[in-house]
């Protein structure tokens, strides 16, 4: 009203003021000082007013944002455009707001292909924003220009200035939000608040609790720890490590890595020799890849080992993403079901292929008939 009330005013001076000088042109005499004085008062006045809206208009379309670094970021209101930072924070966005994604960190492999919508496929390609593997596409960035970036996955001692200097090299705000196999629920629920998709966000968290509460009931009721093998590689000589993010699910279900070595976080694993296998002795070996499962139980060497004498080697399922790591995201909350079921079959008595069908529609967005579960499951 006050704005209104102003604009009016104004109006009334300025007409004023041509009349007066119109007819002070005729008669040859100025327009008075005080009246020249009054209108630019006014015109003052209004101004002030409508760059003080303005602010507090821009003022009502942002907020601040507290990441899980503990970084107060700004933010708008309403969040339409986001950039994953990285293939973790990528799967996690896919399955919370898919059509939130400006941009994809890396292509979707063909296999993935079979089980994400084609509107996807042909997202920009960001890259990855920062560490050793960084390929950031800067043009592509700037033309999609997103509200904002978002980082997923393990809080490293140097988040929170990692995190700063990104944000202060793209001008662009970017957010971290932890999440870890135990705080993956949490995580979601600070996504939802983030993105306003709360209601799929409490869907997510709710499941990956219900799945993580399953494993840790399973855990207290077993009387003996078996020891699993994680077969990567070309050669299988591969393995992620006791201790390792991407053999987190096996600790999970309450099996024993059977792999005792020094933990290598980057690269192709931890590298194993035939004859420390042969040593270990691991009741169930799981192999990542299909050559590498031909491999296992035909080669005649690995045919030494008791887990391949009894039949106890299994090929992990990997679209569209792997369910024990590649990335080591959400996709290994349904790894847990898939390799609980498999080596403790009493404690966790699930009917996988369900569990694989409702996983895949509440995180993938994908309905997948009998075949499909079969193939994936091989």
């Amino acid at each position: 009203m006050k704005k209104m009330r102003i604009s009016l005013v104004l109006a009334a001076f300025l007409a004023a003021a041509v009349l007066a000088n119109g007819c002070q042109k005729g008669s040859g005499k100025e327009v008075p000082a005080s009246q020249a004085e009054s209108t630019a008062s006014v015109k003052a006045e209004t101004q002030a007013e409508t760059e003080k809206a303005g602010e507090a208009g821009a003022q009502s379309d942002v907020r601040v944002f507290t990441d899980s670094a503990g970084r107060e970021v700004t933010l708008p209101k309403e969040i339409k455009k986001i950039a994953p930072s990285g293939p973790l924070a990528q799967i996690v966005l896919y399955t919370l707001c898919p059509d939130k994604l400006s941009g994809l960190a890396s292509d979707f492999s063909e296999g993935a292909k079979l089980y994400i919508d084609e509107k996807y496929w042909a997202l920009p390609k960001f890259g990855q924003f920062y560490g050793k593997n960084a390929n950031l596409n800067m043009e592509a960035l700037i033309a999609e220009s997103p509200d904002v970036i978002i980082d997923i996955g393990e809080a490293k001692k140097s988040v929170k200035e990692d995190m700063d200097a990104l944000q202060e090299q793209l001008n662009m705000p970017v957010i971290f939000i932890e999440a870890d196999l135990d705080s993956m629920s949490s995580a979601y629920e600070k996504l939802g608040e983030l993105t306003g998709d709360t209601g799929q966000a409490k869907k997510l968290a709710d499941d990956c609790n219900n799945i993580l509460k399953k494993s840790e009931t399973a855990r207290e009721q077993l009387s003996e720890k078996k020891s699993v093998y994680f077969a990567i590689g070309d050669d299988g000589l591969h393995t992620n490590a006791e201790g390792s993010i991407h053999a987190r699910v096996i600790e999970q279900i309450g099996a024993e890595n059977a792999a005792k070595v020094e933990m290598v976080s980057s690269g192709g694993g931890s590298e194993v020799s035939f004859e420390q296998l042969l040593l270990w002795q691991p009741d169930i070996i799981i192999a990542d890849s299909e050559a590498l499962y031909q491999t296992i139980t035909t080669d005649k060497v690995w045919g030494e080992l008791n887990a391949v004498k009894e039949g106890k080697v299994y090929q992990v399922p990997s679209v569209p993403y792997s369910f024990m790591s590649s990335p080591p995201s959400v996709n290994r909350m349904i790894g847990i079901l898939w390799l609980g079921n498999l080596v403790y079959p009493e404690q966790y008595g699930v009917d996988i292929k369900q569990e694989v069908k409702d996983f895949y529609e509440l995180f993938y967005h994908v309905t997948l008939d009998d075949t499909q579960v079969e193939k994936i499951l091989k």
